[in-house]
């Protein structure tokens, strides 16, 4: 930002997080996102419309540092941040996913998937992912309604996935039974609260037979 006209700043964070989403990497927004509350306990209006439009324009995350490593009121601007956020996605996105590139046929198998979630009303997305891959994919596109919800037996690729956008990472084994692996993922989402009984569930998963990956998409009604 210092070494460029200040008008452009805008544009070049739009520009940026399109590219960003278009390519596939993970982008954040941060710096001087809520400046004034390092010794004030609320927000300027034009801080609120800061954050609005990182989060309008569907980055992966937004990011505090001065205001919460040596503000007064750290506990406040986090409190500040989650508030605008999730009510400016509620109001919907930029749409810059559309623009997003489908490289191989796995991507083109998730894009089926996410295509069907926002075609059914209270869709769930359900990912399981060794590495992780499968469901950057997923939050890649940005799904209009459905959360995603990704499941993998890695700790290390849990916390990597906790920075993605719209993506609920948790633990759990993988077995040799794919169903016995889904009714696990069913059973922690009930019993979390996070599924109601009829909820759609779209689940996307790899099962390995032998040497072979086959790729899967699946519709199930939660129970």
């Amino acid at each position: 930002g210092i070494e460029c006209p200040m008008e452009e700043l805008p544009i070049i964070q739009r520009r940026i997080v399109k590219h960003c989403i278009r390519l596939g990497k993970p982008v954040i927004v941060a710096t001087q996102m809520l400046e004034s509350m390092i010794t004030n306990p609320l927000p300027t209006r034009a801080e609120i419309t800061d954050v609005a439009n990182a989060v309008f324009e569907q980055a992966d995350a937004i990011m505090l540092s001065s205001e919460t490593s040596i503000g007064r009121y750290p506990v406040e601007c986090v409190e500040v941040l989650n508030r605008v956020a999730l009510r400016i996605e509620r109001s919907g996105g930029a749409g810059y996913a559309k623009s997003a590139g489908l490289k191989d046929a796995r991507q083109k198998i998730v894009a089926s998937a996410v295509v069907l979630a926002n075609s059914l009303q209270r869709a769930k997305i359900i990912v399981f992912t060794r590495y992780g891959t499968m469901a950057r994919n997923v939050s890649n596109l940005r799904p209009e309604n459905a959360p995603i919800f990704a499941f993998t037996p890695s700790e290390e690729i849990r916390r990597q996935l906790a920075i993605c956008w719209g993506v609920y990472p948790v633990r759990i084994g993988f077995t040799g039974d794919p169903n016995v692996t889904i009714e696990a993922a069913e059973k922690f989402l009930r019993e979390a609260n996070l599924t109601t009984p009829g909820d759609q569930l779209v689940i996307i998963s790899d099962v390995r037979a032998g040497e072979d990956r086959i790729d899967s998409v699946q519709l199930r009604t939660a129970k």
